[in-house]
């Protein structure tokens, strides 16, 4: 085996090019749009919104009441 083989992974680890587009090299490269919130209540409360929102998510159901 040459030096070369050992340092290299086989396996596992970040591919080149896998994920969300960064930077100027792509015309869609936005990045992450979504900003993350967090909204803490009690549990009966949370039980009562999930069933109020049915099968809808929950973001797409506070947006649809915003």
């Amino acid at each position: 085996m040459s030096s070369k083989s050992l340092n290299k992974p086989t396996h596992g680890g970040p591919r080149e090019g896998a994920g969300r587009p960064k930077g100027k090299k792509n015309a869609n490269a936005k990045g992450r749009t979504a900003i993350s919130k967090s909204v803490s209540m009690p549990a009966d409360v949370w039980r009562d919104f999930d069933i109020q929102r049915g099968t809808m998510s929950r973001g797409k159901f506070i947006a649809s009441i915003l």
